[in-house]
């Protein structure tokens, strides 16, 4: 057995009584002396063991010595005299090293031998099984451990481990209590803790639990603030620490649920950063602490939009006159399938992405193929809102009645540039024509129609490009001509606080050119604009222009149609 169990004989005082002096066996008489036994063998149990030999032909009798050390010159039991060649001790014990040494000697009268040295170890005692179920409850700085009963088993005691060493750092004391409680801990480098359960038995015998892994409950993040990094299609992360994280995990996603198109980031800090996103998207996002195997609560889920960047856009509004409306024998313009070509012509010159047109009528103007890779964002009464598909995604679209009873119509677009992904609404607007008061009051009430319907369809409050032929300018307002007459439109979109685009341009060309060329030449030049393009105050208006197509001072023949189309070029804010 090995020295760790071993433990040192502890003889009595009767079994001292028992030893005797190999000295006393020795008869007295001359006789022939057997020979010495052999075979000796020894079948031992935890705390017995039986010692036999073979018969010796001349032996009478035997006497066996039982001796702790290999070395020693007494006995520490001996058998008395025995007529059999076996012998039975009761009530060993293990010993340091080998446990114990015998020989026998045999007799024939007084005349004797002795045998050669024997050894043997007792049996190791059985060991409890080992223990199962296992439970443990966790605190931020707590272990309890509970288990089940094993067989055998008298006492119990748990060894606490570090990460590194089977050493125990601390020991629950032994006892029949099924449960220890460690305080105190707290988070170290890779797993926490490991710890094992011992049982043990009457005899001392052990048994031991597999190892187990503790790492101690994470804490949940109170506090977070997010911000886009300047220029970037990154979110930048700061929060409270969580108590017993070691690291952390963010989560972002284009759903409240953390479902659709989530990413996961890690950090080892109380900052960390989302990349890889798209700008003009809202994300939600969450953090948790970890520590090891344990996971934190997720923090509440919050929101954030991540800006879209500026985006540079090309609008151009123009009346068509496709159906051939405009068309008289005084002004001698040619019909729509010879004007066509022309109004293309001058559409693609301008290089628009974006293109407002009235009347338009789909079936017979089909301007849109005039427009290579443009599509239809929408159509209604003859207005048709025309973008390029390589620049913009359409994302809703619709129609507004004006005015059932006079027929009149405007249609609407979000549109999303692919680029800088920058979100807008276009809108393309014809008003009711003519001039004087009782046609002021119309325009005025179809004016503030068209801005109650766009902001119901615009609950984003995307920045609105308002594009269309409303019918009217300053020469509305001329009283020796219209008495009572004003600029209708004019007048309720400054009431709403949206200016004109020809008024907030940086660079303008050709404003003193009518908007309406009315197919004559000499052209007017009276700075009067029926075709108009105003936008909310948050966009920028780069440049203004009236679209011209010219020989010399005057207007090319023939005449594209009746409208000189307005173009502007404009800059959407990113949020």
């Amino acid at each position: 057995m090995t020295a760790t169990l071993r433990r040192a004989v502890v003889l009595g005082t009767a079994s001292i009584a028992l030893l005797v002096s190999l000295v006393g066996f020795v008869p007295a008489g001359a006789a022939t002396a057997p020979a010495a036994p052999t075979g000796l063998s020894a079948r031992a149990g935890q705390s017995s063991a039986v010692l036999s030999w073979r018969p010796v032909a001349t032996a009478t009798s035997y006497r066996v010595c039982l001796m702790v050390h290999n070395t020693s010159t007494s006995c520490a039991r001996t058998s008395g005299q025995l007529t059999t060649t076996s012998f039975t001790v009761l009530g060993l014990e293990p010993t340091p090293g080998t446990d114990y040494f015998f020989k026998v000697y045999a007799f024939n009268g007084e005349a004797s031998s002795v045998s050669a040295l024997a050894s043997f170890d007792l049996k190791e005692p059985a060991a409890p099984a080992v223990v199962t179920g296992i439970t443990q409850r966790l605190g931020y700085s707590t272990l309890v451990v509970e288990w089940e009963p094993a067989a055998s088993a008298r006492t119990y005691s748990v060894c606490l481990m570090s990460t590194t060493a089977e050493t125990c750092l601390r020991s629950s004391p032994r006892s029949a209590t099924r449960t220890a409680t460690f305080a105190g801990l707290t988070p170290t480098a890779y797993g926490d803790y490991y710890y094992r359960v011992y049982a043990y038995n009457s005899l001392g015998a052990s048994s031991r639990s597999a190892k187990r892994a503790v790492d101690l409950p994470v804490g949940s993040v109170e506090e977070i603030t997010a911000k886009r990094q300047s220029a970037s299609r990154s979110i930048a992360f700061s929060w409270t620490g969580a108590r017993n994280a070691e690291t952390y995990e963010i989560q972002v996603s284009t759903s409240s649920s953390m479902t659709t198109e989530l990413k996961t980031y890690s950090a080892t800090g109380t900052t960390g950063t989302a990349t890889g996103l798209v700008v003009g998207r809202s994300y939600a996002y969450r953090v948790r602490g970890i520590n090891g195997i344990s996971r934190g609560p997720y923090s509440a889920v919050r929101l954030l939009r991540l800006p879209a960047n500026p985006a540079t856009i090309n609008v151009m509004t123009y009346n068509l006159c496709g159906q051939d409306k405009c068309v008289s024998s005084a002004n001698r313009m040619k019909t729509w399938r010879t004007r066509k070509d022309y109004a293309g012509a001058i559409v693609r010159g301008a290089k628009s992405g974006i293109v407002a047109t009235q009347e338009s009528h789909d079936e017979d103007t089909r301007f849109i193929t005039e427009l290579p890779g443009f599509g239809v964002a929408a159509y209604l009464h003859a207005k048709t809102l025309f973008y390029d598909k390589a620049r913009y995604d359409v994302l809703r679209s619709g129609g507004i009645t004006l005015s059932s009873a006079e027929r009149k119509y405007a249609v609407w677009a979000e549109l999303r540039d692919r680029t800088s992904r920058a979100t807008f609404i276009v809108v393309d607007a014809h008003l009711q024509p003519g001039k004087g008061k009782s046609r002021d009051d119309l325009r005025y009430a179809q004016t503030k129609t068209l801005l109650s319907k766009v902001a119901a369809a615009n609950p984003k409050d995307l920045p609105v490009v308002y594009a269309g032929d409303y019918n009217s300018n300053k020469s509305n307002a001329i009283q020796s001509r219209y008495p009572g007459g004003y600029d209708a439109v004019l007048k309720v979109f400054t009431a709403a606080g949206i200016p004109d685009a020809l008024n907030r341009a940086d660079y303008v060309v050709a404003s003193t050119w009518n908007s309406a060329n009315q197919a004559i030449n000499p052209p007017l030049k009276h700075s009067d604009h029926v075709d108009h393009i105003y936008v909310d105050p948050e966009i920028r208006v780069d440049s203004w222009r009236v679209v011209l197509r010219l020989k010399g001072d005057n207007y090319a023949l023939p005449f594209a149609t009746d409208h000189n189309p307005v173009r502007t070029v404009l800059t959407i804010p990113g949020r």
